[in-house]
């Protein structure tokens, strides 16, 4: 690498720690937040996932929050400096990864697309780490098969269904591409990449698997994956825009509305990229490498994650590997047929540039959105927005006033029933613990009879005295999901109302005290 190529990504490395860090301590997501640092926290304690606490994500990302914690102490900014550096190499790897086929300038807007789309949303989930394990390995497998194994063992160790995709991804590229020199079928490189991958998810899986035993791990990173979750959480397919249209703004629309409407066609945006991006590839098959082909293949996996939830939490990956895919088929139109080159090229830079509109969009507005202060020095200096914020501070002041640092709390949504998020950062940010395994608010496992009947066993059991019921709209949301269908299991709404009484509310929080007659019956 020449000195001038190094200083090139050390600066574009500094604009995506720029880009995604500016407004770092802004806002909070007391679902997907709260799940992933309570993980890391019982991990600490000496927990094992799968076995003494539901989980069903790959042992990845909770074991390095875990890790992050034993140095740092529990905190709400740590894990944003990773996310941030790991959104900055992101950027900085598609760029690389772009620049195999396309001119600087082609790579520099995939770039662009990626750290845009990586900046907003931020949140501890395991895909930014992930992509830079994917994307590092697409740059390798040519020329460094087995290193390129290693790095998708360990994207299958924080995504498992990343790290399949991209495994396929590149054993298919290795044995089928067309083009590439040597020429294909590489037997030698694709075993020697399938040994090392092999090897590197046994060294992450083996010893969580053996501690937490083989039916549980079964149960919850394969079985539920696979079968239930996606029954529950699949959202239909953002097609027609069906939101408020204000038209009462000298432009038009209202700049909320905008904004939803923008986002609202992202994902489509993305498959319509994708789509394109493919097709120029398959034009020009003869001369499509296995770096090219595994790309391919991994981006149809970006779009089964994204298929199964379209929102905007799991639109990041599709758009970074779009924006690969992008650079280079805009870049080599030219080997495609003229009007099949003019309509790809067109296609595919109509995409990038709608999406890199919508992130500088998301991004100006993720960093002026008014925010609060949290009274938690767990927060370091991390503020809540203005949906999260009305009662927070009050609700924790209430409870270090009545209850001791580790004692155990219980947080429920607004319905027992029906359950489409929760709020596990409230026992981070008051830090209290959960005498249950259950943190996440899981539609189909907490809306059920024999988890409810559990988990108030668990309240009696450590005599619980202080429940937290957070009646945001979020947590029972009308959502066209199964998760968004009641149950009709009641049973802890029930025991709740029997052994408690509400003594405060602030805003959306109620707190509810053990009635003296239960603690009296203990």
């Amino acid at each position: 690498m020449s000195r001038t190529t190094g200083l090139r990504l050390a600066l574009l490395f500094a604009a995506g720690v720029v880009i995604s860090g500016v407004g770092l301590r802004h806002g909070i997501q007391p679902n997907d937040e709260g799940l992933m640092l309570q993980a890391a926290a019982r991990i600490g304690d000496g927990q094992v996932p799968y076995a003494d606490f539901w989980w069903f994500y790959p042992p990845g990302q909770p074991y390095l929050l875990a890790g992050l914690q034993e140095v740092f102490g529990p905190s709400l900014l740590v894990w944003r400096v990773l996310r941030v550096l790991c959104d900055a190499g992101v950027g900085v790897l598609a760029y690389l990864l772009a620049l195999r086929a396309a001119s600087p300038r082609l790579a520099l807007g995939a770039w662009g697309v990626a750290i845009l789309a990586m900046a907003t949303p931020t949140g501890p989930h395991p895909f930014p780490f992930t992509l830079l394990c994917c994307l590092g390995a697409l740059l390798l497998v040519a020329e460094r098969p087995a290193w390129a194994g290693i790095l998708c063992g360990m994207a299958a160790a924080w995504r498992l269904e990343f790290g399949a995709g991209l495994g396929l991804g590149v054993v298919v590229g290795l044995l089928l591409a067309r083009g590439g020199d040597p020429a294909p079928p590489r037997w030698r490189e694709a075993l020697r990449f399938t040994i090392a991958a092999v090897a590197a998810v046994l060294l992450f899986y083996v010893p969580v698997v053996a501690a937490a035993g083989l039916k549980p791990s079964w149960e919850l990173l394969v079985r539920y994956p696979l079968v239930d979750f996606g029954d529950y959480q699949r959202l239909p397919f953002p097609l027609r825009y069906d939101g408020p249209l204000n038209v009462s703004s000298p432009g038009g629309f209202a700049s909320d509305t905008l904004e939803s409407l923008l986002l609202f066609y992202v994902p489509l945006v993305l498959v319509l990229g994708l789509l394109a991006s493919l097709a120029a590839l398959a034009l020009r098959w003869r001369r499509v490498d296995a770096t090219e082909l595994a790309t391919a293949v991994f981006g149809l996996v970006m779009l089964q994650y994204l298929l199964a939830r379209a929102d905007e939490f799991h639109t990041a990956p599709l758009a970074v590997t779009v924006a690969v895919l992008g650079a280079w088929a805009i870049a080599r139109r030219a080997e495609l047929p003229r009007a099949a080159g003019v309509a790809v090229g067109a296609g595919c830079a109509a995409a990038l540039v709608f999406v890199l509109v919508v992130g500088l969009d998301r991004r100006v507005r993720a960093v002026t959105a008014s925010t609060t202060a949290i009274a938690s020095p767990v927060a370091d200096g991390v503020r809540a927005g203005a949906a999260n914020s009305p009662g927070l501070n009050d609700t924790l002041r209430f409870l270090r006033a009545r209850t001791r640092t580790g004692e155990p709390i219980y947080v429920l949504p607004r319905r027992a029933d029906l359950v489409t998020a929760g709020n596990p950062l409230l026992y981070i940010l008051a830090q209290r613990s959960n005498p249950t395994r259950y943190d996440i608010e899981a539609p189909g496992v907490v809306t059920s009879a024999p988890v409810q009947r559990e988990i108030a066993a668990d309240l009696r059991r450590a005599g619980v005295q202080y429940v937290v019921r957070d009646t945001s709209a979020v947590t029972a949301a009308d959502e066209p999901t199964r998760a968004g269908e009641s149950t009709g299991v009641t049973l802890l709404d029930d025991v709740i109302a029997r052994d408690y009484a509400p003594v405060r509310r602030f805003g959306p929080f109620f707190v509810y005290e053990r009635r003296a007659s239960q603690a009296r019956a203990r």
